[in-house]
């Protein structure tokens, strides 16, 4: 029983604090354990370590394409399953979920209900 109750392990990748206001409003919608990493180039091997339930990208990551990103964790045996969620202030055709394999793609300003909702039913899947 412990498992089902334990608190719920979000990852975010943010780049240039692009959505630190995300992950502050993210605290008043749910019970989560939030680690936020600013490294592109580290994101994968903080995954394996922190083991989340949930991973957040920020799609604008300057250097890393946030395609390559999503299909190294899609491709990654232990995180494969983990949900991915792109955020992205972008509203052109190139954001869209099935060009990054991701489970979820939300565009900035983003409505936090409707957010937190998605994270719950993507952890409960």
């Amino acid at each position: 029983m412990e498992l089902l109750n334990r608190q719920k392990k979000v990852l975010v990748l943010d780049k240039d604090n692009r959505i630190a206001s995300v992950v502050d409003e993210m605290m008043w919608y749910g019970d989560w354990d939030v680690s936020v990493t600013y490294d592109p180039n580290a994101v994968l091997d903080m995954a394996k370590t922190y083991h989340p339930d949930l991973i957040i990208l920020d799609y604008f990551l300057l250097d890393n394409d946030c395609e390559v990103i999503c299909r190294d964790f899609k491709n990654d045996a232990g995180l494969h399953d983990v949900p991915l969620i792109v955020v992205t202030a972008y509203k052109t055709k190139k954001a869209k979920a099935d060009c990054f394999k991701c489970d979820a793609l939300f565009i900035k300003p983003l409505d936090m209900e409707v957010l937190a909702s998605r994270m719950d039913y993507l952890m409960a899947s």
